[in-house]
């Protein structure tokens, strides 16, 4: 186990805040960590009935467009199932009716505090996309025979929309 020996916020910004600093090892040495900490995000997977509405977006991280399924930051103490109904509408215009809860997991242990609660869409009831202004999402709708084959051939670059597209498809085929 590791604890703070000492460390400092060196950015607070609106997503992250990075702190930096030396923990105590379990043996008395101290080593230098750098964590950023996020407050949690959702991920969901809308599914239609016969196919899954992802959305395309430039991400400036990898200086490159990805396709991925609706996402969102956590605000505060938010419920995780609000804002991804929130998301799902936002994003890619459609209202969810039931939500199944599939996960929590830490995408990036080694230096990010982020957790994903990844759900899965059904039912869902076409409304208007509602992008924040300074959004450019594309929505793309993927048939399942294609996200069967890109899954199979790991052909999804965005880590919480592929384990949200084999949840979808492990609970199809429990289901079926």
């Amino acid at each position: 186990m590791e604890v703070w020996a000492e460390s400092e916020i060196i950015h607070d910004g609106p997503v992250v805040q990075l702190r930096v600093g030396e923990v105590v090892l379990d043996n008395g040495q101290r080593a230098y960590r750098e964590v950023v900490e996020h407050n949690g995000g959702v991920c969901v997977v809308p599914f239609t009935g016969h196919s899954v509405l992802l959305v395309r977006q430039f991400r400036i991280a990898l200086n490159q467009y990805i396709l991925e399924a609706p996402a969102g930051k956590i605000e505060g103490d938010e419920d995780p199932e609000y804002r991804g109904r929130c998301e799902v509408e936002e994003e890619v215009g459609h209202r969810p009716g039931r939500m199944v809860h599939v996960c929590s997991y830490f995408p990036t242990v080694g230096f990010c505090s982020e957790r994903i609660h990844l759900y899965l869409a059904f039912d869902l009831e076409k409304t208007a996309q509602r992008l924040d202004e300074e959004e450019r999402i594309e929505v793309v709708e993927v048939g399942m025979d294609e996200v069967r084959r890109k899954l199979r051939a790991y052909d999804f670059a965005d880590g919480k929309t592929f384990i949200g597209l084999q949840a979808l498809v492990n609970h199809l085929d429990s289901a079926g």
